[in-house]
C-alpha cells in the first residue's frame, strides 16, 4: 500500500458543497474554522505513529494565566487609541529575553525598521502565559482581550442553528474523509469540531466589529500577520481585505508540500470566496520555499533577519570536524518518546570524542522540566537533554544536526558539517522534495556520521533558502505598499 501524500488528503476539500457552508450573518466561509483540525487529525492518525498532532483537551489555566490576561486587558486599555500607525504586524509571543527586556524574534525586526509607523499585536503563547515587558519595542497591544471577548460571546450566544450548521458541515467532510480515505471521525473529534464550529460562528460577528475598531484606530494600511493563511487568521485577514487593507503573512518557519496550512486542493485554490480569507502576499525566506507552497498568494523572496545574523558570523566558526564534537537531535514537539529511544540507541554506538545532544521542541520542554530536568543539560541513559543556549549556537557547535521536520535541519546549512533526515513516514509526507540526505535507521545514522563525506550539502543550497538583504527587501516592499511611509 503505497504511502498517503497531503495531495491525497486534500481530495476531502475538493468539493464546491463545502463553500456552501456560510456564516448566515457576515457571509464567512465555515470551512475555514476546522479546516486545520481536522486536515490534522487526518494526518494523526495515517502519518504519526506514537502521538497526535493535535488534541481534544482544552488547556488548563491557572491563577496565575488569568491574572496575566486581565494586564492585557488593561495594558490595551492605557495604549489603545494612542498606537498608530500605517503597518500593523501582528504575532505570537516569540521572545527572546535578553538584558534590555523582551524581544519577539519573529515580528519585532519587521516592527523596528519602521519603529514609528508599525504597531504590533501580540497573541499569548498558548500554554505558557507570561508578562513580556519590559520591551525593546514597547509599540505593543494585545490580541488576547478580542478573542477573550469574542470566544465567551460565541459560548454565550451559540443557537441550535449555530450547532445544526456546524454538524451539518463536520458530517459533510467526515463522510468524504470516509469515502477518499477510509478515514473515520470517532465521536469524540466530532463532538469537538461541533463544539469548536459552533461556538466560532456565533462569535463571528463580534470578532469581526472588534477587529474593525482595531483597524480603524491604528489607521493600519497593511497588516502583516504570522501565521496567516492558517484558518484561525481567516476572520482577522477577511475583515481587514473588507476594509481595503493590504494583507502579507512573513513566514516564521518550516513550510513543505507537507504543509497543510500553505497547500489547498484545486477548487479552494481557485475560490474566490475562500481567497478572501487568505492573504495578498506571502514574503517568504527564498525562492526554495515559496516554490514548495501553491496557496493562491503573491510570493516575495523576503529573507530571513535571523538567517542574515547568522550567516554573517559564519566567518567566526571553523567547520573543521574537530572543533565540532556535538551530534545534535532536535525534537519535534510531538513525539518525544520515539526520539528519546533514538538517541538512547545511538548514544551507545558513537565513536569517542561525539557528545549526543537531544534539544527538545519548546512545546515539550515542560515535560521535561515535570521530570527536574536542567536546561543547561541533564544526562539522561548516556546522552545529554539540553536547551539553554539558543538554537543558532546549538547549530554551531554541532557536526551533526539529525530531525524529521524540524527547520534547524535547514538552520543548519553551511554551517554544521552533516545535515541527516531521520527518513520515518512522518518526514516523507512533511517533505516530499528535500534536499539533504535521509538515514533510515541507527546503524545507517552511525555509518554515515562517521563518513566524511556523507550528509554534507552544497553552499549554493543556501542562496535558494535565504534570500540575502531581508531588510532592504522589507523595506523596499513597505514602500511599495504603501506610498506616503
Amino acid at each position: 500500500m503505497e504511502a498517503t501524500t497531503l495531495n491525497d488528503i486534500l481530495a476531502i476539500e475538493n468539493d464546491a458543497n463545502i463553500l456552501k457552508f456560510k456564516c448566515p450573518s457576515t457571509g464567512h466561509v465555515l470551512w475555514s474554522l476546522i479546516r486545520n483540525i481536522f486536515i490534522r487529525f487526518v494526518i494523526s492518525d495515517l502519518v504519526y505513529s506514537d502521538a497526535p498532532i493535535i488534541s481534544t483537551k482544552r488547556p488548563n489555566r491557572t491563577l496565575a494565566d488569568y491574572g496575566v490576561l486581565l494586564r492585557t486587558f488593561a495594558h490595551n486599555a492605557s495604549k489603545f487609541g494612542h498606537l498608530r500607525g500605517p503597518i500593523l504586524i501582528s504575532s505570537t509571543a516569540s521572545h527572546i529575553k535578553t538584558e534590555g527586556g523582551y524581544f519577539n524574534r519573529l515580528s519585532d525586526p519587521f516592527a523596528m525598521i519602521f519603529p514609528e509607523k508599525t504597531v504590533t499585536l501580540e497573541s499569548l503563547f498558548p500554554g505558557d502565559w507570561y508578562w513580556p515587558f519590559p520591551r525593546h519595542n514597547e509599540r505593543i497591544l494585545f490580541d488576547s482581550p478580542t478573542l477573550a471577548i469574542s470566544r465567551i460571546w460565541g459560548k454565550l450566544s451559540v443557537s441550535k442553528s449555530h450547532k445544526r450548521t456546524a454538524e451539518d458541515l463536520v458530517d459533510f467532510v467526515a463522510q468524504r474523509a470516509l469515502n477518499i480515505l477510509g478515514w473515520h471521525l470517532s465521536d469524540e473529534r466530532r463532538a469537538y469540531l461541533v463544539s469548536t464550529m459552533s461556538t466560532r460562528m456565533a462569535s463571528l460577528p463580534l470578532e469581526k466589529y472588534l477587529y474593525t475598531r482595531l483597524f480603524k484606530q491604528t489607521g493600519a494600511q497593511i497588516l502583516i500577520r504570522e501565521e496567516g493563511c492558517y484558518g484561525g487568521s481567516s476572520v482577522m485577514t477577511a475583515t481587514a481585505k473588507e476594509l481595503g487593507i493590504i494583507t502579507a503573512e512573513y513566514q516564521h518557519g518550516s513550510i513543505s508540500l507537507g504543509h497543510d496550512a500553505y497547500n489547498f486542493a484545486p477548487l479552494i485554490r481557485s475560490s474566490d470566496d475562500y481567497k478572501r480569507n487568505l492573504p495578498d502576499y506571502f514574503l517568504g525566506y527564498g525562492r526554495w520555499w515559496n516554490q514548495q507552497i501553491n496557496a493562491p498568494l503573491i510570493k516575495i523572496n523576503m529573507g530571513n533577519p535571523q538567517m542574515d545574523v547568522w550567516r554573517s558570523n559564519l566567518s567566526h566558526f571553523s567547520r573543521n570536524t574537530t572543533t565540532k564534537k556535538d551530534i545534535l537531535v532536535l525534537g519535534d514537539g510531538i513525539e518525544t518518546k520515539k526520539y528519546l529511544d533514538l538517541c538512547r540507541t545511538i548514544s551507545k554506538k558513537l565513536r569517542s570524542g561525539l557528545r549526543l545532544v537531544f534539544r527538545p521542541h519548546p512545546l515539550e520542554r515542560s515535560f521535561f522540566k515535570g521530570l527536574g530536568f536542567d536546561s543547561q543539560g541533564t544526562q539522561y541513559d548516556g546522552f545529554v537533554v539540553k536547551w539553554d543556549t539558543s538554537i543558532k549556537d546549538a547549530i554551531y557547535s554541532a557536526h551533526a544536526v539529525i530531525s524529521e521536520v524540524s527547520t534547524g535541519l535547514f538552520e543548519a546549512v553551511g554551517i554544521s558539517n552533516k545535515i541527516l533526515v531521520w527518513d520515518t513516514p512522518k518526514a516523507r509526507f512533511c517533505y516530499p522534495d528535500l534536499p539533504f540526505e535521509r538515514v533510515s535507521d541507527p546503524e545507517d545514522l552511525i555509518q554515515k556520521i562517521n563518513d566524511k563525506t556523507s550528509g554534507q550539502v552544497s553552499p549554493s543550497l543556501a542562496e535558494s533558502l535565504w534570500e540575502p538583504n531581508w531588510k532592504d527587501n522589507y523595506m523596499s516592499f513597505i514602500k511599495d505598499m504603501i506610498y506616503n511611509i
